[in-house]
């Protein structure tokens, strides 16, 4: 019972929220898209404790994958719009598109390194 309230706020939240800057993140899925780069997309929230684990991942992964993986975080309490679009019901939520913006992956909750790693060596960077 508990996981469903859980669940139905993680819902509210996504869904209550007015969208802030989708024209901004439709200017960085295109400019990816043009640089021929995959992209990682974040969605989750500040305060959100697994969200908050992700951070140091992503850092790292924006390092080590420089000019071949662009990785966006959203904040979906502040900007509703890409959580509906990647149909996002539960963060954090990572989205992988590829050099096309076709989605090839995806995975709900926390992500090690690691395991990114292994996705990304799939799709040849």
């Amino acid at each position: 019972m508990k996981l469903i309230k859980v669940f139905l706020l993680i819902l509210f939240l996504v869904f209550s929220y007015g969208t802030g800057w989708a024209a901004d993140f439709d200017a960085m899925l295109t400019k990816a898209k043009t640089e021929k780069k995959v992209v990682m997309l974040e969605l989750g929230s500040v305060g959100c404790d697994p969200c908050e684990q992700m951070r140091s991942v992503m850092d790292k992964l924006s390092r080590n994958y420089k000019g071949k993986l662009e990785v966006i975080f959203v904040d979906v309490r502040k900007d509703t719009e890409p959580a509906r679009r990647f149909r996002v019901l539960v963060i954090p939520t990572q989205v992988f598109l590829d050099s096309n913006g076709k989605e090839f992956h995806r995975h709900i909750g926390y992500y090690d390194y690691e395991s990114i790693v292994s996705v990304l060596k799939k799709t040849g960077i």
